[in-house]
């Protein structure tokens, strides 16, 4: 019996003398005592005992805020929305309010994103201050008579709700970058009702083409409570209602593709358009620059009210109603192309002047115009192409991709992940290298000449040499 196993072993092991059992029970603890493979019991414990407790206050408290937010704006816009002329007239009452709130604090104008990527890389925690005067300008910019997005002024408060919260937490500033960007994802999930996608957003927008993945975790859970907070006080319905299901076939995949360069062509407009305006707007002091901005933008607004006679257009930050309808009606073609120009031009003459407000719904609605346009190859496939025209438009604005494909999936509650895919790689390439957003960095930034070098180090190269 001996002699067989010794066979045994010297025709497996190449040595009959090998002790099987004495090896397994060094490789066992060995493996016990590696690093890749023991538990972190400590990042456990830290994480249940500070960063979880944090997530869960910052998400009741974004959501319940959030909650009072929206409550405000649906009020404010019912009571506006009884005429049409209110819609006309508010803003100019909310420019000159919004200017003297510059006058005391100009950091808190404009779309608040860019602003908050910058503040985050700094050391210093925002104003209490500023937080409320954002709050109060952002309720009333958002009531009506605007075309802006609720992201701008979520990220804003939520950056600096995560930021005083971590303090209170005993969060040192070595994190706070982190503790913003929680904020920030869990207030816009609460607002635009997308907890995953507003996550993702926060965490890729603020690096272009750079995934931050340190907040995911925390953040998720945020989001998560910040949304069921809301939901638990406003409701859960979807903000682009649709009242039946999209389709799609693979002969709509080339126009797709083709609707996705043409998205990134007209991002790159709105994109030059905006900064271009937005830097003439210092020629005004900053008190009178939104009032200037605001009666510039008037005009094109009743332009766009009396070309498309829709009035949710006038209450679009309010219930984003337009979307919906866009994603389900026919528009004329000139409507659509009435809302891509217009929407341009009254965001730049008033977002880009200093207007509180986000940019995310205005590229909704550019990208939901041109999917319009687009349905009328396919009349059948109209909610596929204006769902994938808002997530082609988003990624090519903000460079967030995987956030556009997800925010918009959890913002109708219906899937066109592949054919939104195909329009949002499209577009997310082919506007490579310029952000609708300031604040943000291009990692991938210089010729063809020096890409190699700089991707390689020195090791590497000699290695593929």
């Amino acid at each position: 019996m001996r002699r067989f196993k010794a066979i045994l072993y010297r025709f497996f092991f190449g040595d009959a003398n090998i002790h099987f059992g004495k090896f397994l029970q060094h490789i066992f603890k060995e493996q016990l005592n590696s690093l890749t493979i023991r538990i972190d019991s400590l990042s456990i414990f830290f994480f249940l005992g500070r960063w979880l407790p944090f997530s869960v206050a910052i998400g009741i408290t974004t959501g319940v805020i959030a909650s009072l937010m929206d409550l405000l704006v649906v009020q404010i816009n019912g009571i506006l929305s009884r005429n049409i002329v209110y819609l006309f007239v508010y803003p100019l009452m909310v420019a000159f309010i919004t200017g003297q709130v510059l006058k005391k604090d100009k950091e808190i104008g404009g779309p608040g994103i860019g602003f908050s990527i910058l503040h985050l890389k700094t050391k210093r925690y925002l104003k209490i201050r500023s937080i409320l005067y954002k709050l109060f300008v952002s309720v009333l910019t958002l009531s009506g008579g605007f075309i802006a997005g609720r992201e701008g002024p979520s990220f804003y408060l939520g950056v600096g709700i995560g930021e005083w919260v971590g303090k209170a937490y005993g969060f040192g500033k070595r994190f706070k970058d982190m503790l913003g960007l929680i904020g920030a994802g869990a207030f816009t999930g609460a607002l635009l009702k997308a907890p995953l996608g507003s996550s993702i957003f926060a965490m890729e927008l603020e690096n272009m083409y750079d995934f931050n993945y340190r907040p995911f975790i925390p953040m998720i859970v945020a989001s998560i409570v910040s949304y069921l907070t809301f939901s638990f006080f406003r409701g859960n319905h979807a903000f682009i209602l649709l009242q039946s299901k999209p389709v799609w076939d693979l002969t709509s995949i080339p126009y797709i593709i083709a609707m996705g360069l043409v998205i990134s062509l007209i991002i790159y407009i709105y994109t030059f358009v905006f900064h271009f305006l937005r830097k003439a707007a210092y020629i005004f002091p900053v008190q009178k620059r939104v009032i200037v901005g605001t009666l510039i933008s008037i005009p094109f607004l009743v332009l766009l009210y009396l070309v498309t006679r829709n009035s949710d257009i006038l209450s679009a930050p309010a219930n984003m109603n337009i979307l919906s309808n866009l994603a389900q009606m026919q528009f004329s073609v000139s409507a659509d192309i009435a809302i891509i120009i217009f929407t341009i031009l009254i965001t730049s003459f008033t977002l880009g002047f200093g207007v509180v407000g986000g940019l995310i719904l205005p590229v909704l609605m550019i990208g939901a115009a041109l999917g319009n346009i687009f349905g009328h190859i396919f009349p059948d496939q109209l909610i596929m192409f204006t769902l994938a025209g808002m997530g082609a438009s988003l990624a090519a604005a903000a460079k967030t991709p995987l956030a556009a494909i997800v925010m918009i999936t959890e913002m109708s509650h219906d899937d066109v992940v592949i054919p939104m895919t195909a329009a949002v790689i499209t577009s997310y390439l082919a506007s490579f290298g310029y952000s609708l957003y300031l604040g943000q960095e291009n990692i991938f930034r210089g010729s063809l000449k020096d890409f190699r070098s700089y991707r390689l180090q020195p090791d590497e190269k000699h290695d593929e040499a």
